[in-house]
């Protein structure tokens, strides 16, 4: 998976949720409204979810095959 949420710096704020244009997050009501990964297949590692996120709790690996 090239995303990758550190569920322990994130503070639930929904900013990479509202702003990834691939809609690739689901707000999970199972980890208290944290953001879950659920279309990473969708994902264009475009970065904006990493740069808006104010804990840095999102790992972005661009896949070898992307080049």
């Amino acid at each position: 998976m090239p995303i990758k949420i550190d569920y322990e710096k994130c503070i639930g704020c929904r900013i990479c949720y509202n702003d990834c244009p691939m809609d690739v997050f689901t707000m999970d009501d199972e980890t208290d409204s944290k953001p879950v990964v659920a279309y990473a297949e969708e994902c264009w590692h475009c970065g904006i979810c990493w740069m808006d996120c104010p804990k840095r709790a999102i790992d972005i690996t661009i896949p070898a095959s992307f080049w």
